[in-house]
């Protein structure tokens, strides 16, 4: 059993140690808050046995094997570097990092320690996403050539003050939802060749709304969308040459497949999904520490690589640009 504790004690934390409890191989035993207040409230919301408001403290606990970060964008790599080098394994909330280089350097102390590391790209560890990356691979719908998908939705823009809207805490669309829709045509085509954007920033400087279109000199192509602004369908669609499937809404944690193969008529597969989802994304992180891993194979250090750059390109190209950093690496 591996014993966890969360940095941070909002939403996400909230709902990831929610779904944990579902899963028998690791079980969180303590929070971190940069308010004692809160971290003691969490704690006693889900029946942890420590709370702690001093980083250091936590990761003197030899109690703790390792730590889930969910605490805003901007303190994910150097919480996750303080971790591996106190001896903690980590699974970092994405986005691993601002930059490529963060994210490398977060990889380094994890080899460097010998600690198991991931992105918390939970979507890649659902049952209908890998199911449809099987037989995407066995060739069901012939040679995928476009994929196009969305995510969006609706909030008050005028509240300036919200984390999505934040740049003190590197708010907005692209590293919040917009990575989502962006690391399918990146998982299945790599780097596109040309990449076209239409990029909206809000009062606050941050990204509200993109529209992109990813391009491969072999003709492949991506459409992608993701907004703050309206609600999107939230779906995902590959198109091959013998057909297309789409993951129903919302695709990052579906739990049905449609199939639409030429001459044949159209399938739904249906594949449960348990809670919110996070609970397989946890028990195969779990599983991968047990073993020695270092890595996710779901999600490999290369991966978060590959996204942290494209992530970077856009930002330096179309931003939003943070004013804690610099954006010329």
């Amino acid at each position: 059993m591996i014993r966890w504790a969360v940095s941070g004690s909002g939403n996400m934390a909230r709902l990831f140690v929610k779904d944990s409890e579902q899963v028998s191989n690791g079980q969180f035993v303590a929070v971190y808050s940069s308010q004692q207040s809160r971290a003691d409230a969490f704690a006693m919301q889900h029946q942890l046995a420590h709370a702690y408001s001093d980083y250091d403290a936590l990761l003197a606990n030899p109690d703790i094997d390792a730590l889930y970060i969910a605490s805003t964008h901007p303190y994910h790599a150097a919480q996750a570097i303080r971790a591996l080098n106190a001896g903690k394994h980590v699974l970092v909330e994405k986005p691993m990092a601002l930059s490529p280089a963060d994210a490398r350097k977060v990889f380094a102390a994890a080899k460097a320690n010998q600690r198991f590391c991931a992105e918390a790209l939970w979507t890649k560890f659902a049952p209908a996403y890998q199911t449809l990356m099987a037989q995407l691979q066995q060739n069901r719908i012939g040679d995928v050539r476009h994929i196009n998908a969305s995510f969006g939705f609706a909030i008050d823009l005028a509240d300036t003050q919200q984390r999505l809207l934040n740049p003190e805490h590197a708010g907005g669309a692209l590293l919040d939802i917009g990575l989502y829709p962006i690391f399918l045509p990146l998982t299945l085509f790599g780097v596109p060749d040309e990449t076209k954007a239409q990029v909206i920033l809000g009062d606050t400087g941050v990204d509200i709304a993109t529209d992109l279109i990813m391009s491969y000199k072999d003709g492949r192509s991506a459409t992608i969308s993701y907004r703050f602004d309206v609600m999107l369908p939230t779906k995902a669609a590959f198109s091959g040459t013998l057909g297309w499937a789409e993951l129903e809404s919302p695709f990052f944690a579906s739990n049905a497949i449609h199939w639409h193969e030429k001459d044949k008529v159209g399938t739904t597969e249906h594949i449960p999904l348990v809670n919110r989802g996070w609970g397989y994304e946890f028990e195969a992180v779990n599983s991968a520490i047990v073993a020695g891993e270092l890595e996710a194979v779901q999600h490999s250090w290369q991966d978060s690589l590959l996204l942290s750059e494209y992530l970077h390109f856009l930002r330096k190209n179309w931003g939003p640009h943070y004013p804690f950093e610099g954006i010329s690496e």
